[in-house]
Formats: C-alpha cells, sequence, structure tokens
C-alpha cells in the first residue's frame, strides 16, 4: 500500500515537472527574467478602471481621522478660531491643524492620523488643554516625509 501511494506521488510530480518547459518555452523570446502579459477585458471593466481613477484623483485626500476642537458660528467665529489655531500650532507643533469651513460653522481640526487609535492617542493629549474636543471622521492628506 506504501508503494501504490509512493509510486503515485512520483507519478504526479513528473507530469508537474514535464509542464514546466511549455510555460519557459512561451518566454523564450523576451529578455531573461522578463515576460509579457496580454489582458483581456470587456470594454465596461476599463470603463469603471477609468472612471475610478478619474474620482480619485479629484479626491482632495483618502479618508481618516482629525481632532475637532472648535467649532462655532456668529459674527466673531472666524477670529476665534484663528486664535485658537495659532495657539493649537504652538502648543502642538507636531500636530497639523486646519480650519474649515462648512456654512455656518468654522472649525478647527488637528492632525491627519490614518486610524482612529492613532486619533485617539493625540486626542488623549489634547483633550487636557481643550475639554471640549472629539475626534472626526475627515479627509486627510498623505503623511509628512520628515
Amino acid at each position: 500500500m506504501r508503494n501504490l501511494v509512493l509510486v503515485s506521488l512520483l507519478l504526479l510530480l513528473s507530469f508537474c515537472a514535464f509542464a514546466q518547459p511549455k510555460i519557459f518555452a512561451t518566454l523564450s523570446g523576451t529578455k531573461a527574467g522578463w515576460g509579457k502579459v496580454t489582458l483581456q477585458q470587456e470594454s465596461r471593466i476599463e470603463a469603471i478602471v477609468g472612471k475610478h481613477i478619474e474620482v480619485n484623483q479629484k479626491a482632495k485626500g483618502f479618508p481618516g481621522y482629525r481632532v475637532q476642537v472648535y467649532f462655532g458660528s456668529g459674527s466673531d467665529a472666524k477670529n476665534a478660531a484663528h486664535k485658537i489655531r495659532n495657539s493649537l500650532n504652538t502648543a502642538f507643533p507636531d500636530y497639523d491643524s486646519y480650519l474649515v469651513y462648512e456654512a455656518p460653522y468654522f472649525k478647527v481640526r488637528v492632525g491627519d492620523f490614518r486610524n482612529r487609535n492613532e486619533a485617539y492617542k493625540a486626542f488623549k493629549i489634547i483633550q487636557s488643554s481643550y475639554p471640549g474636543a472629539f475626534i472626526v471622521d475627515d479627509l486627510i492628506g498623505l503623511p509628512r516625509l520628515d
């Protein structure tokens, strides 16, 4: 019984080994280590991929998180937002701050965090100075390479 299994295994491996030269024979006309790939797909798939590329190029970032420190509306909201942003820049220079206007609110947000855990760590640090801070979903920029 063991011999039968061993012989079957050897036959299977030999068939696999003889299948490989056909692959290398088709690549013999190319440079060593390089091959040619031909992709066949429907035109609708090309249109969807093109639309996906177009939408992503128009996006001003990708989904992430920020810590929102201030939001307000009214006649003095813009000045208050600028003051808070300036104090944030001096108190927390490691984080970028953003002044956002979404009618009728001025908002001050801090950081570019890719996941909620990173945002939570910064939130705990910022919360000591700004107790009304909270984490929000936002489009963030690519990380800086410092």
